[in-house]
């Protein structure tokens, strides 16, 4: 399976059968050779190049979020119709759903129902692995329901904000 996406900011081309446990990844023609397996929803345990990491994936309205080892990506995949590749182990989320990408203890909310989002604006601060990571909106829409306040904890792919999409 070959698909491009875009990780910070630049685009990548990646080919691989990211449903076999065993595989090689092909990435702009660089090969490495991988061995996976999900642990639960949105946690995957990688084996790289003799070093084994766990890996938190999670998915929010056609981004996805990938932490390892304290380090955070977001991947746009281009296509919100093509996420299965990326997203084995996502946790899930879709339309003006914001989810939680791992679990964690909500350290901040910066928005309120009724409040009007773009794109890439700051919804949830959601502190985990002793870092914070920053949720933003996938949509441009306006905030129907906030579920979570700081100080609440939330498990991985919780419903945090819901936004109903602009139309």
């Amino acid at each position: 399976m070959e698909f491009e996406f875009t990780l910070n900011g630049e685009k990548r081309r990646v080919s691989t059968d990211a449903r076999r446990p065993s595989t090689t990844v092909t990435i702009d023609g660089s090969d490495y050779d991988v061995d996976w397996s999900r642990i639960r929803d949105g946690v995957i345990s990688l084996l790289l190049d003799g070093r084994s990491h766990t890996v938190h994936v999670a998915r929010a309205d056609g981004e996805i979020t990938v932490d390892v080892e304290g380090q955070h990506f977001v991947v746009g995949t281009g296509s919100r119709d093509d996420d299965s590749a990326v997203a084995a182990g996502a946790g899930g989320g879709g339309g003006g759903t914001i989810k939680a990408p791992m679990p964690g203890n909500v350290v901040k909310v910066m928005v309120e129902e009724g409040d009007e989002v773009t794109v890439g604006t700051s919804i949830v601060v959601v502190e985990a692995m002793k870092m914070e990571n920053e949720v933003r909106s996938g949509v441009d829409g306006t905030v129907k329901k906030v579920n979570v306040a700081a100080g609440d904890s939330v498990g991985t792919s919780e419903v945090m904000v819901e936004i109903e999409p602009a139309e």
